[in-house]
């Protein structure tokens, strides 16, 4: 039954029937569904399939961004959920995909996930500078840095945004992800952690902040 659900609310936003996917929140939530498991297993699914479909050229940017107000807003209806749930974990996470790297689907789905679950997210974007997330560290002092890199090209700029970083004193835990990304190169680069996806890089953030 909960599985039925699940695929209902996935489809609901690849047709972006907000209204309807409200209505199956409300009743997920009154079966006693973790809004965890709503999040990972029917938000976030149908957003990684707007994704794909956006990269194989079937939905375009008004579609993304419209799946993207859709996936907020029942976020945020499920954050007091959230905040109330046993498993909430809460702390500031530093988030944005390196420079000369544009891509932000994956960054934008964990960004979404880590919200639900309650963390402060400063998405500072995508192409950034190693000097931006230095500033933007400094300023917000976070528990944790993550960040996402799809094209190899992009690794040397995310193992040199370490560097500096940790040359400055910055004691944030680091995850990396991303295409160009592997538990290999994550610990040459000086990473704390590697996330496969989204939801190991939840894991790996409660894991860091837990206690906190």
């Amino acid at each position: 039954m909960e599985n039925q659900l699940f695929e209902s609310m996935k489809e609901k936003i690849i047709s972006f029937d907000e209204s309807q996917l409200m209505g199956e929140i409300d009743i997920a939530l009154k079966q006693g569904i973790n809004p965890s498991d709503i999040i990972s297993k029917g938000l976030s699914a149908g957003l990684e399939e707007i994704g794909k479909k956006f990269e194989d050229g079937v939905f375009f940017l008004p579609e993304l961004m419209l799946s993207g107000n859709i996936m907020k807003n029942a976020i945020d209806k499920l954050r007091p959920q959230m905040v109330s749930s046993d498993l909430h974990s809460s702390g500031k996470v530093l988030l944005g995909t390196v420079e000369g790297d544009i891509h932000y689907i994956g960054k934008n789905i964990f960004s979404a996930v880590l919200e639900g679950d309650g963390y402060d997210v400063y998405d500072i974007g995508e192409d950034v500078a190693p000097s931006v997330f230095l500033d933007k560290a400094i300023e917000i002092q976070p528990d944790v840095i993550a960040m996402s890199a799809l094209i190899s090209v992009a690794v040397s700029k995310m193992a040199e945004t370490i560097h500096l970083l940790k040359d400055n004193d910055i004691t944030s835990k680091i995850v990396v992800g991303g295409a160009a990304v592997t538990p290999k190169n994550s610990e040459t680069i000086g990473a704390d952690a590697y996330g496969f996806d989204a939801w190991q890089g939840v894991r790996i953030v409660r894991t860091f902040t837990k206690g906190r």
